[in-house]
């Protein structure tokens, strides 16, 4: 078990209650870097009972940069024992921490799973059924619209597995550019197709049983519909969100809708300057696998449709350079085993993640919320 890469303390006394953060060191922990990854911090209060301090608390530290520093630094930082387990808590703790480092919410267009809003800026991760395994990946690295940041909250964890694995994007550059160096230069010279199919709740098209989406979903292209509007007027509206992420889409025979978004494999960190593995392709590649849609028609065990990654010119990418990136991808998992409270704060532009399955019957409830900075997106990143 690695100690903390840093000396990390900060106390402060809230409206006459003494509370702190300090860096611990937790199982498993890895270093990147030259960092600790995660970093993991425990809170104390005198007054854990008293959410409003530590809010207070967690604002005075985001409005000195404290969190943007340790983000950039470290890529996710875990926050332990913040007394409160409730959607509500997290959505005071998270509000606190962005709002108070000029960050502003995440606009979802094109959401591709199901996922329920619990509170101001929180959702629900991805409802998937239990048994799934997500494969690592950036929030919404496979468009060319997405969050510089996700955060995780523990409402509710399972006994039996439920762990969300995360993994350096740097790292994971690095390493597949060590051992596949022509698959780098494929990626950046190619570049990358993503496609995904969306069906419609309209015409009732296939969909994958248990994580069921719809194009008409306010979160997906169905922001502006509403309930009375003809077919026509709703692929109009839906069209106009869709245009937002990409030109390049075509409505099919069963009433669902096919986007091909066109976008890098690679993106360089506005701080660090490092590359990191941004695309979408080992989680898109893991999961279509895992239901066996890796052959045409590419419709998977649950039903739903899993078309695969291409290079931009329409050229399918080698299964063998995939499935090593893929397991790379797994051995550089720090997986986080939930406490219920557990807040864990990811930089999406240098971290991935996904989700262990667990035991059915068992209830597991891990919230999320996604923020987005002013300004421009990470550039390109080309050999």
């Amino acid at each position: 078990m690695p100690a903390p890469a840093q000396d990390f303390q900060e106390n402060a006394v809230i409206n006459g209650i003494q509370v702190s953060l300090q860096a611990v060191s937790v199982p498993n922990q890895q270093i990147v870097h030259g960092n600790v990854f995660p970093l993991a911090l425990i809170f104390t209060s005198s007054d854990i009972s008293n959410r409003s301090a530590t809010e207070q608390f967690l604002k005075d530290l985001s409005s000195k940069g404290v969190f943007t520093e340790l983000l950039n630094k470290h890529g996710a930082v875990l926050l332990r024992g913040l007394g409160d387990s409730s959607a509500d808590g997290f959505s005071a703790f998270v509000n606190g921490i962005e709002k108070s480092r000029g960050r502003v919410p995440f606009e979802q267009i094109g959401l591709a799973g199901k996922r329920h809003n619990w509170a101001e800026n929180v959702f629900t991760a991805n409802e998937g059924p239990p048994e799934a395994r997500f494969f690592q990946h950036n929030e919404y690295a496979r468009y060319t619209h997405f969050p510089a940041n996700i955060h995780f909250f523990c409402n509710k964890a399972a006994q039996h597995g439920g762990g969300s694995p995360i993994a350096h994007s740097a790292m994971l550059f690095e390493r597949i550019q060590n051992e596949l160096p022509h698959f780098i230069k494929e990626l950046s010279e190619k570049r990358l197709i993503n496609q995904q199919v969306y069906p419609s709740r309209t015409f009732s098209s296939a969909v994958s049983k248990g994580n069921e989406f719809y194009w008409e979903d306010p979160d997906s292209f169905g922001h502006e519909i509403n309930p009375e509007d003809s077919i026509e007027t709703k692929r109009t509206k839906a069209e106009k969100m869709i245009r937002r992420l990409t030109d390049d889409f075509h409505w099919n025979e069963d009433g669902s809708v096919t986007l091909k978004q066109h976008v890098p494999a690679f993106r360089q960190h506005p701080v660090t300057g490092k590359p990191t593995f941004f695309n979408g392709v080992v989680g898109r590649y893991g999961t279509a696998k895992s239901h066996g849609a890796l052959e045409p028609p590419h419709r998977g065990s649950d039903g739903g449709f899993y078309l695969p990654n291409t290079y931009d010119n329409g050229e399918p990418i080698p299964f063998a350079d995939l499935d090593r990136a893929l397991a790379i991808s797994r051995e550089l998992e720090f997986v986080h085993a939930w406490e219920e409270g557990d807040l864990v704060l990811v930089d999406n532009y240098q971290v991935s993640h996904g989700r262990e399955p667990w035991k059915r019957g068992e209830e597991r409830v891990v919230l999320v919320s996604m923020w987005d900075e002013v300004g421009p997106k990470p550039k390109e990143w080309t050999v």
